[in-house]
């Protein structure tokens, strides 16, 4: 049960103690923006945290006569997806500025003021949700429906399946991938296109923190997809075959990942924790800075404001 347990514990004792160590460090967000970025953010987290551990009801509460497995196992995919579009979506909305500081000449684009490690991230956890995601939907085969949710196994004249996020299961959740990306660019886009205001280098470091939640939730979304796909593929890899043969002798195959077992077993829960970890940690962001924050991020943006402003 504690790996259950354990995204949640992890991710949100996690995410709070990197507020602590970095709180010095942020820019205070104005106050449309924080209050946008607490509701948004932090009511997603609880959504998730809620999903995440209503699957323990079941060994507890022995007056529930049925847990809704398959409703559950409906959303577990595409609910990471479709909570972070909402969230970016609301994080992306344009903030009021001030009166604008003198002519600024440089284009902005959606990468204006996004770190280009946060892209990097984003990207191989893109990447590897969505060779996992092909893989698994080509060794997928279809069910009694016609629906390709099963992974088979096969000895001799033996056969062994099991459910699998095939073909069937992966397919709402990819075009949610595609909506989350194309949300997220968006997004970028909407904070770095309004003009500065006059406080060029203080608007500079909320953009920078705004388009980095942005990062943060999207990324955390991925990963929270991910922990499902690698929680499934967990279980299949336990799948096992024993057939006995005319001699006597009995002959067992699994399936073709179970040396993955172990690690997958243990990976699901480390991913999920980072990704809910990362966007209870944006949540909390909106919380107010200590007052050397400001100062700490003037230099940071003073040479941008310099390029960006004419």
């Amino acid at each position: 049960m504690w790996l259950l347990l354990f995204p949640v514990v992890a991710g949100v004792l996690g995410a709070a103690l990197l507020r602590l160590v970095l709180r010095a460090k942020r820019p205070r967000l104005d106050r449309p923006a924080a209050l946008v970025t607490a509701l948004a953010a932090g009511a997603t987290s609880l959504i998730m945290i809620v999903f995440s551990t209503s699957t323990v009801i079941p060994m507890y509460v022995a007056d529930v006569p049925s847990f809704p497995w398959e409703t559950y196992g409906a959303v577990r995919f595409v609910l990471p997806l479709a909570l972070g579009i909402l969230t970016v979506l609301l994080l992306g909305l344009p903030a009021r500025s001030g009166r604008a500081g003198g002519a600024q000449l440089t284009r902005r684009t959606w990468t204006s003021f996004l770190s280009r490690p946060w892209v990097a991230i984003l990207g191989i956890v893109l990447a590897l949700v969505v060779i996992l995601t092909l893989s698994a939907g080509v060794v997928s085969q279809p069910d009694e429906d016609g629906r390709f949710t099963r992974y088979v196994i096969e000895l001799g004249n033996g056969g062994a399946e099991t459910d699998f996020y095939g073909w069937h299961y992966s397919m709402a959740p990819m075009i949610a991938l595609v909506i989350l990306v194309v949300a997220t660019v968006r997004a970028w886009a909407g904070i770095a296109r309004p003009p500065h205001p006059e406080d060029v280098e203080q608007d500079i470091a909320r953009r920078r923190l705004r388009s980095t939640n942005v990062a943060r939730i999207t990324t955390g979304a991925l990963l929270l997809h991910l922990a499902a796909i690698l929680r499934d593929l967990e279980s299949t890899s336990r799948l096992s075959l024993t057939v006995g043969a005319e001699s006597g002798e009995h002959f067992s195959t699994g399936s073709a990942f179970s040396d993955l077992a172990p690690f997958l077993e243990y990976g699901a829960p480390l991913v999920a924790a980072i990704g809910l970890g990362l966007w209870v940690h944006t949540a909390l962001t909106a919380l107010p800075a200590s007052a050397g924050s400001a100062s700490a991020a003037s230099p940071a943006g003073s040479a941008s404001s310099r390029r960006e402003t004419a």
